[in-house]
């Protein structure tokens, strides 16, 4: 069921209709003033604690900063007011980024509780700032606004969730790859996006040449602008290490870690691990081990002083639900039995303990740690603890599952001690048993406990390259389920798709899409709704239809000729889940892993899957013609670079149509004409691309020239 929302909304909407006025993320609170202010000659009037912002304004606004009002400039004066009351009442959560933004007459002023909050006023004032023959103008209005959850990941620039490739290493080299994530830092800040999937998985800081400069210049950069970088890696398990597949091409960037007793040269021996995979036993598994845990918590020291990354995910042995948990926890070894004696993952004495015990030495480690770029860990750095047990929506048993987890993780709070800066990482939840949400009955679990940790929620909903590449996907008209998390992450929002991740900061700031969310209303009509939005099946017409919100996004972008082109290369293929195709990785390299095996899985058919990249050929066409228009009309970076793309994505379509076509039909001519577009594929994209690359993977194009190589054979 989908709902349209007249709260908040209806008081922007009437603002709208009295002048052109919009903001995105929407304002809690917007009332439009008479005229207009102008900034002839203006300054910035700001003390030295809101120095970020102001320097920000400051640019953008070619202003003088000044520690007092200049008589004949207009002032637009910025404020700390810790106690002001048009934030009484909010949460933790809500406070930091929560401002008041007033454009009068005679000038303008922002109002915080804390910087953070100037940062966002000063992204909704220069999202109100128009220029006309020269002269900039703002309207009078006064705008109460904060936010629904305090991190928000909006933007996912890695090409598969929280791993694997770097969305804006286009093949261009390590200066261009720099000013393109210093130019989307800009675009993350206008949109109040505060958090980015930004590298991932592994913590070697000698990854290539300059790798760690190269890092800790992103993240002084964006957290001038009050965003956290979010780095991923393993605290144990190190499954990339051994998980052979396409998704892991190059394992894991770290050291993985075995189980050794006496640490580092003793035999190896087996602890916890993965039930279906015996040989994850050995991989840095154990607990107990005190060698083992100082040798892990040196190399988590160094990549924190070298990186000062914002946060850091540190994943653990993969087994995600209650049982898998529980039951890898019953593999440990004898002296993990001894020190921690209970089978029970949610017991003290069990794996609640021996977790924590751990996640608390990491803590304690790292907090203290300080640089000379004026980092401090203890207040920049976020730690996400994810797995064992980050929960999955479809758990069925033991009966009582959902209290058992409940149990756990305010056990593990519990144990850890008071401590900000930590949170708990689950996968995307709904309904609980006996009514109300799963994520807001944790918070309130963990508030209760009273030591500071909160939910982070990981959503896959599609459009990550792990269950789709939906360039449109909508996942996150469901983030309203996981109000009580700190974070939440989304992983659609990366390569092409700026307008996702605009359409991702409304909904994650606001709780709806402009007034409209969706709203099922039981836990298997959520399932089914989570279901279509994870194959691109559901765009409703409230949001992309024409004129609707998706356009206008594409029109603030990029203008209105080359938006509203722009807006039809992204709708092409509607709702069937076969768009474009703008990206090798996965979108092509899935199937061709699929022509490499010796069958289908189970319920697939050669048929359809080559009756799909006929579909997938023609989206791509559609697209490719309204991209190159769009391209005609804008010098945007991102605009060509996609067009250029959709080439890309049509000339392997056409592969793909006669190589599972070859699968229906064996052909001996056919198979001829397949090697010549491979080697005619092959050379277009050496003549038209530097094929540089940044990172180890290269991004997207670092796996053209290997995928061709892969249909050869």
């Amino acid at each position: 069921m989908a709902r349209l929302l007249f709260l908040a909304a209806a008081i922007w909407t009437s603002a709208i209709s009295a002048a052109p006025v919009e903001i995105l993320p929407t304002p809690k609170k917007l009332e439009l003033g008479k005229g207009d202010l102008t900034l002839a000659k203006c300054c910035v009037v700001t003390a030295a604690e809101a120095a970020d912002a102001a320097q920000l304004l400051g640019e953008r606004l070619r202003a003088r900063i000044v520690g007092q009002a200049v008589p004949g400039c207009v002032a637009v004066t910025l404020r700390l007011d810790p106690h002001a009351s048009f934030a009484a009442g909010l949460n933790r959560d809500q406070r930091p980024e929560a401002y008041r933004l007033t454009i009068r007459p005679g000038g303008v002023e922002l109002v915080a509780l804390q910087p953070e909050g100037l940062l966002r006023a000063a992204a909704s004032l220069l999202q109100l700032l128009r220029s006309e023959a020269g002269v900039k103008r703002l309207p009078c209005l006064a705008i109460t606004d904060w936010p629904n959850f305090r991190y928000r990941a909006a933007s996912d620039w890695l090409v598969n969730v929280e791993v694997n490739r770097w969305a804006y290493d286009w093949g261009d080299g390590p200066q261009k790859y720099l000013a393109r994530v210093k130019r989307k830092l800009d675009f993350c800040f206008l949109y109040k996006i505060n958090q980015v999937w930004f590298d991932g998985l592994g913590w070697n800081v000698d990854r290539f040449p300059g790798y760690a400069a190269m890092m800790r210049e992103c993240t002084r950069y964006a957290r001038q602008r009050g965003i956290k970088l979010t780095f991923a890696g393993y605290g144990g398990g190190y499954g990339t290490s051994y998980q052979q597949s396409d998704i892991y091409r190059c394992g894991y960037f770290g050291q993985t870690f075995f189980n050794r007793r006496p640490y580092p040269h003793g035999p190896q021996y087996s602890c916890r691990g993965m039930g279906r995979l015996e040989v994850s036993r050995a991989y840095g598994t154990c607990l107990s081990n005190e060698g083992l845990a100082r040798a892990k918590l040196a190399e988590l020291k160094r990549f924190v002083a070298e990186v000062e990354p914002g946060f850091l995910y540190l994943h653990d042995i993969d087994t995600g639900d209650f049982v898998s948990s529980q039951a890898g926890w019953r593999m440990r070894c004898e002296e993990c039995r001894r020190r921690w004696p209970s089978d029970d993952i949610d017991s003290p004495q069990g794996q609640a303990g021996a977790m924590a015990s751990w996640y608390a030495q990491i803590r304690d480690a790292l907090q203290p740690i300080t640089t000379a770029g004026a980092y401090q860990a203890r207040r920049d750095l976020t730690l996400i603890l994810i797995s064992p047990l980050y929960t999955a929506y479809y758990e069925k048993v033991p009966p009582d599952v959902w209290r058992r987890e409940l149990d756990y993780f305010c056990a593990m709070s519990r144990l850890m001690g008071p401590s900000r800066n930590v949170e708990f990482g689950l996968r995307e939840l709904f309904y609980a048993p006996g009514g109300g949400k799963k994520i807001p009955g944790l918070r309130a679990a963990l508030d209760a406990v009273g030591n500071g940790h909160a939910p982070l929620v990981i959503s896959f909903g599609g459009g990550d390259n792990y269950y789709s590449d939906d360039l449109l996907n909508f996942s996150g008209a469901m983030a309203h389920f996981f109000q009580g998390a700190e974070s939440v992450c989304l992983s659609n929002g990366g390569l092409h798709e700026e307008p996702v991740q605009v359409l991702n900061a409304e909904l994650l700031w606001s709780g709806a899409a402009q007034g409209y969310r969706e709203e099922p209303p039981d836990e298997q009509a959520a399932r089914d709704l989570w279901t279509r939005l994870e194959k691109g099946r559901c765009r409703p017409a409230a949001v992309f239809g024409p004129g609707r919100l998706l356009e206008r996004i594409c029109r603030r972008l990029w203008g209105d000729a080359a938006g509203a082109e722009m807006y039809r290369a992204y709708t092409a293929g509607g709702e069937s889940g076969d768009g474009p195709v703008s990206r090798v990785w996965y979108s092509v390299t899935g199937d061709v892993r699929r022509l490499q095996a010796a069958a289908l899985p189970k319920g697939m058919r050669w048929e359809n899957l080559h009756d799909r990249w006929l579909r997938r050929l023609a989206s791509t066409q559609e697209a490719l013609g309204h991209a190159r228009r769009a391209a005609g009309l804008t010098s945007d970076e991102d605009v060509a670079w996609f067009a250029r793309c959709l080439e890309v994505g049509r000339r392997f379509g056409e592969v793909m149509v006669v190589a599972t076509g070859l699968r229906v039909r064996p052909d001996q001519a056919e198979r001829s004409s397949l090697l010549k577009a491979l080697n005619d594929l092959e050379m277009y994209l050496r003549a038209e691309f530097r094929l540089e690359k940044t990172d180890l993977l290269g991004g997207d194009p670092g796996c053209w020239l290997e995928t061709i190589e892969h249909l050869r054979e």
